[in-house]
C-alpha cells in the first residue's frame, strides 16, 4: 500500500453565524438556534497544495443579515487572508476537493480560476437545478463560471494517496467527506454537513436540513464505523463548541 503524500493538515476559520439547532439534528430542538463556525482546510501534499472546502461566498452575507443570523465572517475569514496565515497564495493551490456546493462551502472558488475541482456529479448536475425548498443555500455565482475546472467523481474515490473522498449523501444529493491520512498523527474523517455537530456523530442523527434524511443517517453511520476501523479522528462540519476546544486554527497537524 502507498504511504500518505499528505505531508500536513490546516484548519482555516472561515467565521461563524447562528442557525436553527433543528437544521442541524433532524427532528429535535426546533426551538433552538446556536451559533456555529464554517472550517475549511489546506493540505501541503507531494502533490502540491489541496483545499478541502473554500469558505464562504462573501458577496452573500447580506442575506444572513437580513435572515437574522448575525454572521461574524469579516474580510480576514475570507478564503486568500486565511491562507495567507500559513503562507500560502491562491496560485500556490494545485486542486480543491468540494463537500458539496452550498455557499458556505464552495464560496471561495472565484479566487481559483484554472484549478482542478473535484466534485460529485450529482451534486454538480443538483446545485444548478435544486427542488425549490433546498435552493437557498445554493447561490451559482459561486461555481458557475467558464474558468473553473470539474473533475467529476462517481462515489467514493481516492483522489491522491492520504486524501480520500467518501461518498456521504443525504443533507445534499452528493456530498462527500474526506478521508485524510497524515503521516505522524494518522486518520482524519473530515465529515462536513454529513454531521453539522458532534452530537449527530455520537447519537446518529441525520442533519435536520437533508434532502434525503434516511440516507444522511447511513453517511454518519458509515463515517462512524471507517472512524472504528481506522481509528480515526472525526471532525463535525460545523461545531462551534469542538472547534473551540479541539482544533487550532491555522496550526499545522502532521
Amino acid at each position: 500500500m502507498k504511504k500518505t503524500k499528505v505531508r500536513r493538515m490546516f484548519v482555516l476559520d472561515g467565521g461563524s453565524f447562528i442557525y436553527e439547532t433543528g437544521m442541524m439534528k433532524f427532528g429535535t430542538d426546533m426551538d433552538k438556534r446556536e451559533r456555529v463556525c464554517t472550517p475549511f482546510y489546506a493540505f501541503d501534499t507531494e502533490e502540491g497544495w489541496f483545499l478541502y472546502d473554500t469558505g464562504w461566498f462573501h458577496p452573500a452575507l447580506p442575506l444572513l443579515d437580513q435572515l437574522g443570523m448575525a454572521p461574524e465572517i469579516g474580510e480576514e475569514n475570507n478564503t486568500v487572508n486565511q491562507l495567507k496565515k500559513i503562507g500560502v497564495v491562491p496560485s500556490d493551490i494545485s486542486s480543491i476537493i468540494i463537500s458539496h456546493l452550498h455557499v458556505d462551502h464552495a464560496g471561495g472558488l472565484p479566487f481559483f480560476p484554472d484549478v482542478k475541482i473535484y466534485v460529485q456529479k450529482d451534486e454538480y448536475m443538483y446545485a444548478f437545478h435544486p427542488n425549490s425548498f433546498l435552493s437557498v443555500p445554493y447561490i451559482q455565482q459561486a461555481y458557475n463560471s467558464p474558468g473553473l475546472i470539474w473533475e467529476f467523481l462517481e462515489g467514493d474515490q481516492s483522489i491522491i494517496p492520504g486524501l480520500t473522498v467518501v461518498l456521504a449523501n443525504g443533507h445534499t444529493p452528493g456530498l462527500q467527506a474526506l478521508l485524510v491520512e497524515l503521516p505522524e498523527s494518522g486518520f482524519y474523517i473530515l465529515g462536513s454537513d454529513s454531521a453539522y455537530l458532534y452530537d449527530n456523530i455520537e447519537n446518529n442523527i441525520p442533519p435536520g436540513s437533508s434532502w434525503n434524511p434516511v440516507l444522511a443517517q447511513y453517511a454518519v453511520k458509515r463515517c462512524k464505523a471507517l472512524q472504528t476501523v481506522l481509528d480515526a479522528k472525526y471532525f463535525p462540519g460545523h461545531d462551534l463548541e469542538f472547534f473551540r476546544e479541539k482544533v487550532n486554527y491555522a496550526a499545522e497537524y502532521k
